[in-house]
């Protein structure tokens, strides 16, 4: 007697795929990550990100480009700030930083959060051997000198486009900014947004409002 074929839909197999990711992950770390999900799927609409306070710092300001590791494995793609969620590691559903990452025709889509604390504010609070921790992942340190802000924490959480290196890893071998200089003409199209940018220990101290008319 012939088997039924059994077909999956893309969306169980993304699924399964990003709970295979979770393997040895805490209970509490998968439902941080539904929230996450939950709380920015929105966001793929970059008007809506706009709208929420995310925004892309304008040239010449820290940030401002589209960011590719060093070595050519792989890039971050473009970084929409919110200014109130910096320092927020407390609730995945509000991540500081929105990584858009252009496509081959200079189109930007959401493909991941980042949640960053910088170091002074971390350790006004904790001891100097201490590193912050998200979704069970301890978050990576970063000087900042590469993009000339002050030393900070950051963890990447590639929910939204596949990442062969890793759910958390920083850069992406699928993600390219050969075609950023088509995006930068758009990126910041978003309506009126509000990028804070600080060197203090608790926010940075310059505030950056861009507005498309």
């Amino acid at each position: 007697m012939n088997r039924p074929t059994i077909r999956l839909a893309a969306a169980p197999i993304a699924a399964i795929l990003l709970a295979s990711a979770l393997t040895g992950s805490a209970a509490a770390g998968q439902t941080d990550l539904q929230k996450a999900q939950a709380g920015t799927a929105q966001f793929h609409d970059i008007t809506v990100a706009g709208d929420a306070g995310y925004g892309q710092p304008p040239s010449p300001a820290p940030l401002h480009f589209c960011i590719s590791s060093l070595d050519n494995t792989g890039a971050m793609g473009f970084h929409y700030i919110n200014g109130d969620n910096l320092n927020n590691i407390t609730d995945p559903s509000r991540p500081g930083v929105l990584v858009y990452a252009p496509d081959k025709h200079g189109r930007l889509h959401l493909a991941a959060l980042e949640y960053v604390i910088f170091q002074s504010v971390w350790f006004a609070d904790h001891a100097a051997n201490t590193m912050p921790e998200m979704f069970g992942q301890p978050m990576m340190a970063n000087n900042g000198e590469r993009f000339q802000i002050p030393p900070f924490f950051a963890l990447h959480v590639w929910l939204f486009q596949d990442n062969p290196s890793g759910l958390f890893a920083p850069f992406n071998p699928n993600v390219s900014c050969d075609s950023a200089s088509a995006s930068a003409g758009r990126s910041s199209a978003i309506g009126k947004a509000a990028v804070a940018l600080t060197a203090s220990a608790r926010r940075w101290s310059c505030e950056v409002a861009a507005r498309i008319s």
